[in-house]
């Protein structure tokens, strides 16, 4: 490609070349039709290169209003080219880099909107349970005349609308740091027996309130590979699901077995089950099953969300009396 630089020192080179063949032509040492022979082969040259400076500096005024339409959000322009030389270079870098500032602006508009869904499921989320507390509050603040009892059992249902926005902020917290990147898995062996317990651990109290009886089999209590606190995160909801959904003196089984190929967790009840609209839902975010309003519909979320991080599943199975929940995390994997 001839550069300005280039083609100035050209035209240098040639008014002294030219200076000098006037000075032979002077004093006779040149004739004049070779003297003219030269010069238009000169000139020739010369209409080549202004040619061709000519060009390119049309093709970069047009990759300047290129790379303006660009820079405006206009992605839909085509400029690379399969052609050799500097212009055509700095056009596949531009293409590349038109490319990588769609990608970055797309994923920017997806982390947008997935924002704006998750506030807005979280404001319907708190909104219930902030409701509820405000009707509550204000009979206290308008009858006088209720009795410790009344009064007593109002305190007790805002509690429990406290701990309820309590586990779901924490959550929430839970999954977005999941979801943004920041938090990251660390897989280590673990004995199966070791992360059931610390599982079963915080569900002991209200598992013996409802009477139900908790029932635990191992097969050779099998090591696995996996992130405990984020495993047992998962399995704890998981766990909590199967309590909520199972009447007192219900049963609820953890079994862990370990096949040639996968290891695997049950986790099952014999509670109301699941109805065949609401099981290919279950997993969706904030989703609430059709018989069951008070859900907050994020633990199973969460629970997938972190078993398949692990490269494992995690499947729902409907039985006559309860459900049962199927967790694997294959060998292969390890």
């Amino acid at each position: 490609m001839i550069r300005r630089k280039e083609v100035q020192r050209l035209i240098l080179i040639e008014v002294i070349f030219l200076s000098f063949l006037g000075i032979l032509l002077f004093f006779e040492k040149m004739t004049a039709s070779t003297f003219l022979l030269v010069l238009f082969s000169i000139f020739g040259c010369d209409f080549f290169f202004f040619f061709i400076l000519y060009k390119e500096s049309k093709q970069i005024e047009k990759l300047s209003l290129d790379m303006n339409r660009i820079l405006n959000g206009d992605y839909s322009i085509g400029i690379r080219d399969y052609e050799e030389g500097d212009i055509s270079n700095l056009k596949s870098d531009i293409d590349q880099m038109t490319i990588k500032l769609k990608e970055q602006t797309e994923q920017s508009r997806k982390d947008k909107k997935y924002l704006e869904e998750i506030l807005s499921d979280i404001s319907h989320q708190i909104k219930t349970p902030l409701t509820s507390m405000y009707v509550m509050n204000d009979l206290f603040l308008e009858d006088n005349t209720m009795s410790e009892e009344v009064r007593r059992e109002f305190l007790l249902k805002n509690r429990e609308q406290l701990e309820r926005m309590e586990w779901l902020v924490a959550s929430l917290l839970k999954m977005s740091r999941l979801d943004s990147g920041t938090e990251t898995l660390k897989r280590r062996t673990i004995q199966s027996h070791d992360l059931i317990l610390s599982v079963i651990e915080p569900l002991k109290i209200p598992i013996e309130l409802k009477k139900q009886t908790l029932e635990i089999n191992y097969q050779k209590d099998p090591v696995l590979f996996v992130d405990p606190n984020w495993t047992r995160e998962a399995l704890l909801n998981v766990l909590k699901n199967a309590h909520e959904h199972t009447e007192e003196n219900g049963t609820l089984k953890i079994n862990v077995t370990e096949t040639p190929i996968y290891y695997e967790i049950t986790i099952s009840d014999t509670g109301s089950g699941i109805s065949k609209e609401d099981l290919p839902h279950i997993f969706e975010r904030f989703y609430k099953g059709s018989g069951n309003k008070e859900s907050i519909g994020i633990g199973l979320h969460m629970a997938k969300k972190i078993i398949t991080m692990q490269e494992g599943e995690i499947r729902a199975i409907s039985l006559k009396q309860g459900t049962k929940f199927e967790i694997r995390f294959y060998k292969r994997n390890f």
